[in-house]
């Protein structure tokens, strides 16, 4: 009997997707994580024709979510992107509580601040305050990096429950930014009751070396944890004390901010 060949056939898309919009937010997400393209770069990149790419990146031009360099005809994100973004976060209550905190830390320790959610695996920064030194750490409001290998991202997911983070980082490939970077799941899992019992991360420079990083996790009302704050700064100025000098500071301001959001902790 003749073997049914299965392989040649595409991967089917569910009824309810609409392929053009797929596409369309795939172009989308480029631009906005990649930068500026031109059409030719963006049909290599989303198999789909000369005309349909140029009808798509018309249609986000004309509602605002891309704009066109004259000089280049390149394309690239327009500030609407980041204001939907920011109305989202905004939306959630984070940000007007969160930045004065940032700021007061700021002011304590003249390290660099920061707050990030958990997405998909990453870490995004949504809001920092920056150390008025010359040698700092510096990663841009919107930017991601794996949440494997950062403080911030390692204590939003050790709050998760096991059948979440099996599911979340299944498909992670645990690459090694540097010589101290965790390089497996079941590693990442070994350092997760820590963390849950001393209530923070660090991040010995596992993501960049010369950078050390401290988080706390913020919980909401129900007591889920939604987001984390971290002071983040180069080693030569992080070091063993100054992490240890940072522990109660850091626990407190995340307790304070959870309170705010109408977590009743009880300790």
């Amino acid at each position: 009997m003749k073997k049914k060949d299965t392989a040649s056939k595409p991967k089917e898309i569910p009824y309810f997707l609409l392929t053009s919009t797929q596409k369309a937010l795939g172009i989308l997400e480029i631009l906005c994580e990649e930068g500026e393209k031109g059409v030719s770069e963006l049909v290599k990149r989303v198999s789909l024709g000369k005309s349909n790419v140029h009808r798509l990146l018309a249609t986000l031009n004309h509602l605002g979510y891309v704009e066109q360099e004259p000089a280049t005809s390149k394309y690239f994100p327009s500030l609407k992107i980041y204001e939907l973004g920011n109305a989202v976060i905004n939306r959630t209550g984070l940000l007007p509580i969160v930045h004065a905190y940032l700021e007061e830390l700021g002011k304590q320790f003249h390290e660099t601040n920061n707050l990030a959610v958990l997405d998909r695996g990453e870490i995004i920064y949504i809001d920092k305050v920056e150390s008025p030194e010359s040698l700092r750490m510096d990663i841009k409001i919107g930017g991601r990096v794996p949440a494997y290998c950062t403080a911030l991202g390692k204590v939003l997911l050790a709050y998760l429950g096991e059948p979440e983070i099996t599911k979340l980082m299944k498909s992670q490939k645990f690459i090694p930014r540097t010589k101290k970077t965790v390089t497996s799941l079941e590693e990442l899992k070994r350092n997760f009751q820590q963390i849950q019992t001393q209530g923070y991360a660090i991040d010995d420079e596992e993501l960049y070396e010369g950078v050390r990083c401290i988080a706390a996790p913020i919980r909401n009302y129900s007591g889920k944890v939604i987001a984390a704050i971290s002071i983040a700064g180069p080693s030569v100025r992080m070091n063993h004390d100054k992490l240890v000098q940072l522990r109660e500071p850091i626990l407190n301001t995340a307790k304070e901010i959870s309170k705010k959001l109408g977590y009743a902790s009880r300790d």
